[in-house]
């Protein structure tokens, strides 16, 4: 990984000089599988700046209780993926990920816990999501990182801006190093965020730095808030304000 370390407190003295004070931390699978123990320190160490997205094995038993007692220290969310499970083994029928019985008991759980699904996923997953939204509305789902779409390919685009019929789906406005150039000040990603505005409102829009992959390349987490504070002229201010700090807020940042 670079850097190879971004603890908590390397996160406070990059962030605070940009303006950034709270923050959804996301377990990083890849290194330590379903292991949240960190962030979840993290979260009660710093009570109020911290929120989590973690992740959690729907294949083992106890699904329930092991989900409430996570929800207690102060997850949020939890990353699903539709080709590799937390300790990265794969998922056995990819393009039906969604239907087996252990992610519609995870789903379940999410809607009884007001835990949020937040599926990490390639576009030509995003039109799985589609039924299974509609057959749980009641619980939110927040798309990572627009979708990973491939902005000149208007099928994936439309495939995003598709799930906007669902109330309850919300897309992160992050990982600007993806795209385009992959580089600032990402200002080719001006007319795919204008459409999302447009169909999904900006209350159901969220912007994410994902450090520390944005801090690579020459990106830098500076560089991912100026795009959406300082840039897209087609945001009022209200909107900018939804996108960078309302939308998290309310959807993470809440009692237990």
């Amino acid at each position: 990984m670079q850097p190879p370390s971004f603890t908590a407190e390397e996160w406070l003295a990059l962030a605070r000089p940009a303006g950034v004070e709270q923050a959804v931390l996301v377990q990083h699978s890849p290194l330590y599988g379903y292991d949240s123990s960190y962030l979840l320190d993290c979260c009660q160490h710093y009570p109020g700046t911290f929120s989590l997205i973690g992740r959690i094995d729907e294949r083992l038993p106890d699904l329930d209780d092991r989900l409430r007692q996570q929800r207690k220290q102060g997850l949020r969310g939890l990353r699903i993926s539709p080709t590799v499970h937390g300790d990265r083994t794969s998922v056995l029928d990819p393009p039906n990920w969604l239907k087996a019985s252990e992610m519609r008991a995870l789903w379940r759980a999410a809607a009884d816990q007001d835990v949020i699904m937040c599926p990490l996923l390639a576009p030509e997953f995003l039109p799985t999501l589609d039924p299974m939204c509609q057959e749980f509305p009641q619980v939110k789902c927040v798309i990572d990182h627009l979708g990973q779409v491939d902005i000149t390919q208007e099928e994936q685009i439309t495939n995003l801006l598709r799930l906007s019929r669902h109330p309850n789906v919300y897309v992160k406005v992050s990982a600007f190093y993806k795209f385009g150039t992959k580089r600032p000040p990402y200002l080719e990603l001006g007319p795919l965020i204008q459409r999302l505005v447009n169909a999904f409102g900006a209350g159901r829009l969220m912007w994410g730095s994902d450090c520390p992959y944005q801090l690579n390349d020459g990106n830098t987490f500076q560089a991912a808030v100026d795009l959406v504070a300082k840039h897209l002229n087609f945001l009022a201010a209200a909107d900018r304000q939804k996108l960078l700090r309302d939308t998290a807020a309310k959807l993470f940042f809440v009692s237990s």
